[in-house]
Order: C-alpha cells, then structure tokens, then sequence
C-alpha cells in the first residue's frame, strides 16, 4: 500500500468542519439521528396499525418486541462496536485494520443471529411467568418468535452499515433505513390485515414486514459497498478471514457496551412484564407511552452513535479536546431536543396519540378502548417529560465513554441503576394489594435520573482520555499495510 493510501479520509460529511465543532457534529448526527428516528418509526408504525386490529395485539406487542431487543442487544452491541473500531482506525489512518474490523462483525452476525434460533421453544415461557393474559401471551410469543427467527437478517444489516458510519458517511445509512420503513410500512399494512391477495396475519405479519424490510437493507448496504470498494480500492476482501485477535478486542471492549443494552433493556422488559400484572388496560397504556417515548429516545441512539463515531475518530487521531468539545456540544443539542419535546407533551400530549387515534377509528371496539385508555396514557407521558433529560444525558456521556473504550462503567452503572433503582422496587410494589400504575412508573423515572446523572460524573473524572484502544488494537509498527 502506498503512504497516501494509509492516511485518513475526508469524507462528505466532515469535510471543512473543524475538528469538534458543532458543524462537524451535525453533518454526522444529523443523518443518523433521521436514520434511528426512521427506525424509532418502524417499531411505531407497527403498535400504530395493531391499534385497529385488536387489543390483545396492541398489549402483546411492545413486550414481544421489548424482550426480542433485550436478547438480541447483546450481539448486538458487540458488533456496533465496529463503529468505533472502524473510527478510530480511520482517524489513525490503518485501512487494513478497517476492513478487518468490518468482516469480524459480519461474522459475529452471522454466527450470533443463527445461536439466537435456540431461544424459540422458551419464549411462551417467559411470557407466562408474568403472568399477562393467555391471549395477549400466545400475541406476544408469534411476534417474538418471527423476529427472533430472523435475527441473523437484523444483525447483518447493522454490521453492514457500519462500514458507512464508522468512516462518518452516513447520510448513507439514512437514506437506507428511511427507504426500509417505506418498505414496512406498506408491507405491515398488507400483511397485518390481509388486503388483496395477502393473507391476514395480524401481529405475526407485522414482525415478517420487519424482516423483509431489513432484507432490502442487506441488499442495498452490499451494493453501496461493492462500488465503494472499487472506486476507493478500500482492501476489504483482502481481509475477510476471521481475525481472532482483533475478534479478541471486541469481546474485551465490544461485549460490556453488549452488556450495557442488555442489562438496561432486561430491567425495562421485567418492569413492563410487571406492569402486565397490573392488568390488560395499565399495559396497553404503557405500551402507548413507551411509543410515544421511543419517538424521542430512539433519534437520541442515533445521537449517542454519531458521538460514540466522532470521539473514536478524534481519539485515533490524536485530539482528545477535540472529542470532549464534540461531547459538550452534544450536550447542548440533547438538551434542546428533550426540552422541547417534554415540553409539548406538557402541554399538548394529545398530538402525540392522534397516529394511534387515526387509525383505530377504523373499527369502532378499538377507538372506544383507545378513549378509555387516553387520560392514563397522558399521566404516564407527564413522567416521559420529566426524565427524558436525564435519558439525553445518559445517552450521550455514555456514547463518548464507549467511543473512548470505556465500556466496562457504562455497563456495571447501568446495571445498579436498573435493577437497584427501578426493578427490584417495581417488583416489590407490584406485590402489593394498593400499588397503582403511576406508583411504578417512578421507579422508572428515578432509575433514568440517576442514570444520567452518574454518567456525566463519569466523563468529567476525564479517566476515558487515558484509554489508547488504538494501540490496543493495532498491530506492531510496519504490519499493517503489508497485506495489500
């Protein structure tokens, strides 16, 4: 490989921004955050038309896919550590160890998503232990099942858009995943209610949309890297052997952040199982609110993975101020985003349910269940305002700590929190004759404050600017471009 070849490139969106300014942060985020919300949408579009199909549908969904998200976060969060692999090796200009990066995440989808299979002939159990309507348990278990079948197809299309936002391009994964909810949606419309020659297949049809959308996602990413490759003369099939040292790394940094999903969406899969308890009703209408929150979370993962992105870059190449300036300004934008939307749901949280409303006009039995459900869902989107600037703090100190290799804290803290703070008391109160629906949701809320307010802690010790993953991770000097 020539030297000019080993140095890193600038790429579309971070070309004439200055190293950790806010122009380098929202050409990255920006595109990302559209892409997680079109996502965030794609879960959405699935409670929005179960809404019109029947209630039991509409409870089941949101544990189904909440207990999907918390097995498969593992995997998961290991390979979206590509992202920072692939970052920091592009700020440190090492395109071999790029391209190796990505194929050790393929690989762990594939493997990872094929394991998951085992999990299938458990999931009705689990469902059954808290102790939810059978109805809503059989809805839950299809729902779960289909996707957990598929998981090889989701896991893949993350790795793959890795190769995009790892090396900052990611107007790109947008334009994908934007054009993969269009794809849902019209397939969850079709499949869900069976229009045409379609067979109706209700929730179980929701969760094949989702699937074949993310197929089409396969198949674009693949494409769109096969002439990246060409023109750039990127050496990616050079390196498509796994690599067990560098498969190594991920399992040392890539499995606590991992971890971190699980045992924060473990504890908030537990915590709407215990609302289970509580009846059809108290769940439907935490269903609708944890919708309604994953409208403004899920852009805020999008955030946390352009930050976790531009810090692993600036750290690669040598500028830690410039990653905590881009920390700090991205504190100023989450702020601003959590504060306006909590504010609208202060003020106006009806807005927020007109989608649901829109389509379960469609059949009178579930527009009525719809009113009866609406002013408990307005009390339960007063607490969404209350802790979602805490949720913006946690995600985005996290992201950096994880985009520096600090991993192992993120995790360990999330973990306390999660289940010392909110599961624990919540199962504890569940048990209790008297406990009401508003009662659980503040350990909920409590949990999140804590959480967000630890994390900040965490960054100003300034520990993660000790972290080297570069080093870590490299080969020994004059390996690297040997290769090619």
């Amino acid at each position: 490989m020539s030297p000019k070849s080993d140095q890193p490139t600038e790429l579309p969106e971070a070309r004439d921004a200055a190293p950790g300014s806010m122009l380098e942060l929202l050409r990255v985020a920006v595109p990302l955050v559209l892409s997680a919300g079109s996502l965030s949408l794609m879960s959405a579009v699935d409670r929005i038309l179960l809404t019109g199909y029947s209630a039991d549908a509409l409870a089941a969904v949101t544990p189904g896919s909440m207990l999907h998200w918390t097995v498969v976060c593992i995997p998961m969060g290991t390979i979206l550590y590509a992202n920072t692999f692939i970052s920091q090796f592009d700020g440190a200009g090492l395109p071999n160890r790029m391209a190796s990066s990505l194929w050790q995440a393929i690989w762990l989808a594939i493997v990872c998503g094929l394991l998951m299979v085992a999990l299938l002939p458990y999931s009705r159990m689990v469902f059954e232990v808290s102790g939810q309507p059978s109805a809503v348990i059989s809805e839950g278990s299809v729902y779960f099942n289909t996707l957990c079948a598929g998981s090889s197809i989701l896991l893949l299309s993350i790795a793959l858009s890795c190769y995009f936002s790892g090396r900052r391009r990611t107007s790109v994964v947008m334009y994908v995943n934007m054009l993969g909810v269009v794809v849902n949606f019209v397939l969850d419309y079709l499949l869900i209610y069976g229009v045409g020659p379609f067979p109706e297949l209700g929730i179980r049809g929701a969760a094949i949309a989702t699937l074949i959308a993310r197929c089409g996602d396969i198949i674009i990413y693949c494409f769109l890297i096969h002439r990246s490759v060409r023109r750039t003369n990127f050496p990616l099939l050079a390196h498509w052997r796994p690599n067990f040292e560098l498969l190594a790394k991920y399992f040392r940094y890539g499995f606590p952040s991992g971890l971190h999903y699980f045992v924060d969406n473990s504890g908030f899969t537990i915590f709407l199982l215990m609302i289970g308890n509580l009846g059809r009703d108290a769940l439907a209408s935490t269903n609708l609110a944890f919708s309604v929150n994953g409208l403004i979370f899920v852009p805020l993962l999008g955030f946390g993975t352009a930050i976790q992105t531009i810090v692993g870059h600036h750290l690669g190449a040598g500028l830690p101020d410039a990653a905590s300036k881009t920390t700090w300004n991205a504190v100023k934008l989450g702020i601003g985003w959590t504060g306006v939307t909590s504010l609208l749901l202060l003020t106006i949280p009806e807005v927020a349910l007109m989608p649901f409303s829109a389509f379960a006009q469609e059949r009178p039995a579930a527009a009525a269940a719809l009113d009866e459900l609406t002013p408990s869902v307005i009390l339960l989107l007063r607490f969404v305002a209350f802790y979602s600037v805490f949720d913006a703090l946690a995600v985005i100190f996290s992201s950096a700590l994880r985009g520096a290799g600090d991993t192992v804290y993120p995790m360990l803290l999330t973990m306390g929190s999660s289940w010392l703070i909110m599961v624990v008391p919540a199962w504890y109160l569940s048990r209790q004759p008297t406990t009401t629906l508003p009662l659980l949701w503040w350990t909920c809320a409590l949990h999140i404050s804590f959480a967000g307010t630890a994390m900040f802690v965490r960054f100003q010790t300034g520990r993660w600017k000790r972290i080297h993953l570069v080093d870590c991770a490299a080969p020994e000097s004059g390996s690297t471009a040997t290769s090619d």
